[in-house]
């Protein structure tokens, strides 16, 4: 298994974001497919996906993780697979289910969400299993270092004083955007899994 230099976290945190964003995009397209086979064989082992759930997931960009392997093993064992869909309002996230014919339609940020008709079809974070999490950065205590913009964790501010409440949070990273000295925030949202093409974490 090749060695991974674990990055020590900068105080400037959008400098740590850049040189992870860069480790990742610097990936071949060998890695990057080779990667993305060896993380979505580990989570199908797991427990947790042995029966029928109600999954989010995210597509991937920028060099992330890709989830498309991932995405289409979940719809061949008859999971139901979720998109996050941000609200402009309250930058809270809904989720809206996406099946092979779902339309997508890009956000403000770029990134393809499913087309929803009515707002009794969007699916709290409450009402899933499990929330497969895009990040920019892990450390293995469970902390998560995303883009910024807090969506994850304004959404799932619940699970801060009921930590055992569904969904389970499962990150989905390279190894390589492994960091040391992540500061806990008291807004942060820990982990309960994270998934690389190395291994399977548990927090």
């Amino acid at each position: 298994m090749t060695q991974v230099h674990v990055l020590e976290v900068s105080k400037n945190l959008n400098q740590t974001r850049r040189e992870l964003r860069a480790r990742r995009k610097a990936l071949s397209v060998f890695q990057q497919r080779h990667h993305e086979k060896a993380a979505s064989q580990a989570l199908l082992r797991s427990a947790w996906l042995q029966r029928p759930k109600r999954i989010a997931v995210f597509l991937d960009q920028d060099g992330e993780l890709a989830t498309k392997t991932l995405i289409q093993a979940l719809w061949q064992r008859h999971h139901q697979v979720y998109l996050p869909i941000i609200q402009p309002k309250t930058g809270h996230l809904s989720f809206g289910v996406y099946q092979p014919d779902t339309r997508l339609e890009p956000n403000r940020f770029g990134i393809s969400e499913p087309v929803v008709q009515r707002a009794s079809d969007l699916v709290k974070a409450q009402q899933l299993d499990l929330i497969i999490m895009p990040l920019v950065g892990f450390d293995l205590e469970g902390r998560r270092l995303g883009m910024g913009g807090g969506f994850y964790d304004k959404t799932l501010e619940f699970k801060l004083k009921q930590p055992k409440r569904k969904p389970r949070l499962i990150g989905w990273a390279h190894a390589c955007q492994q960091v040391n000295g992540l500061t806990p925030q008291p807004w942060d949202v820990p982990l309960n899994a994270l998934v690389t093409e190395a291994k399977l974490h548990l927090f």
